[in-house]
C-alpha cells in the first residue's frame, strides 16, 4: 500500500467499533479503541442476529461463542392482538442446514467482542471523550476533552448516531430524521418452556410489540408506537406506560401482565434515522455503522449491516492500495447494501404506521438482497 499505515484509532466499543478493532487487528494494524462511557455502562437489553451475520461472526471468530451464549429461533410469528397467525417468517431464510437467527444478550456480545480484541492485543480506553482532530497528509491527531492526545494513521468512527467524528469529518452537524415512532425495550424472564425457538411479533393497528426469547427463561420485549417528534416518557412513568400500551393484547396475556416489574430497567427512545449525501471518508478519516446509515430497527439489521463495515472496510485495507482506493473501495461495497436496507426499514415502518399490508413483500425484498454476501 502507498501511504503505508500501521495504526488506527476506533471512535466507539459498541459493536460495530469493536468487529472494526478486531479486523484491523487481523490485518496486522495497531489498533487503539476509545469509548465515551465508562467500561461499566449498561448495555442495553437484547439483540437478534439474523443468518447473514453469521459470515460476520465466523470472520470474526466469534461465532460458536455466540450460539452458545444466544438462542437459536427458527421462526417468528407475526399475530394479531388477539392472537391470531397472520404470517409465519422462516428465520432459516439463507440457508436451512444453518441455524436460526441467534438471540443473545447485547451484554454478551459485548463482551464477547471485547474479549476477542483484548486477545488480540487491541488497546481499549474507557471514559475518553473525543473533542476534535487534525487531519494531515501523513496521519491525524486527535484530541480528547481529558487533554490527552493521540497520533495515529487512519481514524475511524463507529461513534453512534451522533457522530462527532462524522460531524467535524463533514464540517456540520448532521441532523438525523425522526420516522415518527417511540421504542421502548423491556428485559423480560418467564418460567421454562414459555418460549423456545419462536419469536413474536404482535400488531395493534399502528402500535407493534416483538418478543424474543434470549435463554430458556429471559428474553426482552420491545414496543414501537407512533408519537410526537416533542414526546418524552419519563422513567418514573415507563412501567405504567408499558403496561398500558399491552393492555390491548390478548395474547397470553398472564405473560405479558408477569413477565416485567416496576423495577425492570425499561429503556426508550425515538426511531431516527441518518442519510448521508457525502461519503463516508476523507483523506484518513472514515466511519461506518450508525454514525453513516442509522436506519429503523424494523429488519433488525442495524448491528449486522455495521459489522459487516467493519469487515469491509478491513478487507479493502488489507488489498495492499493506496489508502485513497482503500476507502473509496469501501464505501462503493458498502453505500448501495446498506441504504437499501436503510431504505426497507424505513418503507416498513412507515407500512406499519399506515396500516398497509407489505410486511411479507419487503422482508421477502431484504431476504432476496442479503442472499448475496458483503
Amino acid at each position: 500500500m502507498s501511504n503505508p499505515i500501521q495504526h488506527a484509532v476506533v471512535i466507539g466499543a459498541g459493536i460495530g467499533g469493536l468487529s472494526a478493532a478486531i479486523s484491523l487487528r487481523k490485518i496486522g494494524l495497531h489498533v487503539t479503541v476509545c469509548e465515551a462511557s465508562a467500561e461499566d455502562a449498561p448495555a442495553g437489553t437484547g439483540i437478534t442476529q439474523p443468518q447473514n451475520t453469521f459470515k460476520v461472526l465466523k470472520d470474526l471468530g466469534i461465532y460458536e461463542e455466540c450460539l452458545r451464549e444466544g438462542i437459536q429461533l427458527d421462526s417468528m410469528q407475526i399475530l394479531s392482538r388477539e392472537g391470531r397467525v397472520l404470517l409465519e417468517v422462516n428465520q432459516k431464510f439463507l440457508n436451512e442446514d444453518l441455524p436460526g437467527r441467534n438471540s443473545i444478550w447485547r451484554s454478551s456480545l459485548n463482551q464477547i467482542l471485547l474479549s476477542t480484541a483484548l486477545s488480540l492485543g487491541v488497546n481499549v480506553q474507557w471514559d475518553r471523550k473525543l473533542k476534535a482532530y487534525e487531519e494531515s497528509d501523513t496521519g491525524v491527531t486527535i484530541y480528547f476533552e481529558d487533554d490527552q492526545i493521540l497520533h495515529t494513521d487512519l481514524l475511524v468512527g463507529f461513534d453512534g448516531i451522533r457522530s462527532r467524528v462524522r460531524n467535524i469529518m463533514l464540517g456540520r452537524e448532521v441532523t438525523s430524521r425522526y420516522l415518527g415512532m417511540g421504542s421502548w425495550r423491556v428485559p423480560i424472564e418467564f418460567p421454562v418452556g414459555t418460549l423456545t425457538t419462536t419469536s413474536y411479533m404482535l400488531l395493534n393497528g399502528s402500535s407493534k410489540v416483538g418478543i424474543f426469547p434470549l435463554t430458556a427463561t429471559t428474553g426482552y420485549l420491545f414496543i414501537l408506537k407512533p408519537v410526537a417528534e416533542d414526546y418524552w416518557d419519563p422513567k418514573e412513568q415507563r412501567y405504567e406506560t408499558v403496561r398500558a400500551m399491552l393492555d390491548p393484547f390478548q395474547w397470553k396475556p398472564d405473560f405479558l401482565r408477569s413477565c416485567f416489574q416496576p423495577d425492570s430497567p425499561i429503556l426508550f427512545n425515538m426511531i431516527r434515522e441518518v442519510v448521508l449525501e457525502e461519503k463516508w471518508f476523507s483523506q484518513r478519516v472514515v466511519i461506518g455503522g450508525d454514525a453513516a446509515h442509522a436506519s429503523a430497527p424494523n429488519l433488525a439489521q442495524g448491528a449486522a449491516m455495521a459489522m459487516e463495515d467493519a469487515i469491509v472496510l478491513a478487507e479493502e485495507i488489507a488489498r495492499g492500495n493506496s489508502l485513497t482506493d482503500a476507502l473509496e473501495a469501501y464505501y462503493d461495497r458498502r453505500y448501495l447494501r446498506a441504504s437499501e436496507i436503510q431504505r426497507l426499514s424505513a418503507e416498513l415502518l412507515e407500512g406499519e404506521m399506515s396500516g398497509k399490508d407489505n410486511q411479507q413483500t419487503i422482508i421477502q425484498q431484504c431476504d432476496a438482497l442479503l442472499e448475496e454476501a458483503y
